[in-house]
């Protein structure tokens, strides 16, 4: 059985894209970064080469805005929800109804809640493996629990530590978005939501950190000592990072 590997490309709200691969295919959630930068890490890589299909999670141009450039340059096929593909006006890509199956990955988009038209997670199996993707959302909806439960890798927003938020320089309104039910997950949603949904086999990377209401080791300890106080298990956790991404996973 080929190896199944995972890289956060950049997570943040300057840019998000991640990718998934094994011999023969490889799938890119969000494409909101530049074709340059992608291709330099797809060739670190060494999966240039690579028939692409790239899924989309919601409309935001920090998820989408290097789409139109990916589609001419790297000839990818593009998924995404009609709505979604609606409101970017992308007229070469397809629309994602329920479950997709592209080459060994079984792709499954799950609904979440974020200021979005129609805002998706993705569970994704190959060969009974199975990575779990959660970036923009303004909690965690339980329902997904038994779907997404068992991930081998779990990658899942945590935005925001939640004092820093409400005590920093932000305007009120955007405070109120953020920390709505349609905006993004604090650390403390994010851990409560793991709690739920890993195990001790389970590669946990954190998304869409805020540079200015977060930081890399707040949302680390928040998310290991909440886990570690109540006896749930995992493997690891790491925070992804806009300019670097994450470590180079293999299931």
């Amino acid at each position: 059985m080929s190896k199944l590997g995972f890289n956060v490309v950049s997570s943040g709200s300057k840019g998000n894209s991640t990718i998934l691969w094994d011999s023969d295919n490889a799938i890119v959630i969000d494409f909101g970064i530049s074709v340059k930068r992608f291709r330099a890490r797809a060739d670190e890589l060494n999966i240039g080469d690579l028939p692409m299909s790239i899924l989309i999670t919601h409309e935001h141009g920090d998820h989408s805005s290097g789409l139109g450039a990916a589609s001419r340059m790297l000839k990818a096929d593009i998924y995404l929800r009609e709505k979604t593909k609606n409101v970017i006006s992308l007229d070469r890509a397809f629309c994602v109804g329920d479950d997709l199956i592209i080459g060994n990955f079984y792709i499954k988009p799950l609904s979440v809640s974020h200021d979005a038209v129609d805002p998706v997670g993705y569970v994704i199996e190959n060969k009974g493996r199975k990575i779990s993707l959660f970036s923009d959302l303004g909690y965690f909806p339980m329902d997904h629990s038994d779907i997404v439960s068992g991930s081998d890798i779990l990658a899942i927003e945590s935005n925001h530590d939640t004092e820093m938020l409400r005590t920093g320089p932000y305007p009120e309104s955007l405070k109120k978005r953020i920390m709505s039910d349609h905006g993004h997950m604090s650390n403390e949603q994010c851990s409560q939501a793991l709690e739920a949904i890993s195990d001790r086999d389970t590669k946990i990377v954190l998304l869409h950190l805020s540079d200015e209401n977060n930081t890399p080791e707040t949302a680390y300890l928040t998310a290991r000592d909440h886990l570690n106080n109540r006896e749930v298990g995992y493997r690891s956790i790491e925070c992804a990072k806009q300019l670097v991404g994450s470590s180079v996973y293999w299931v």
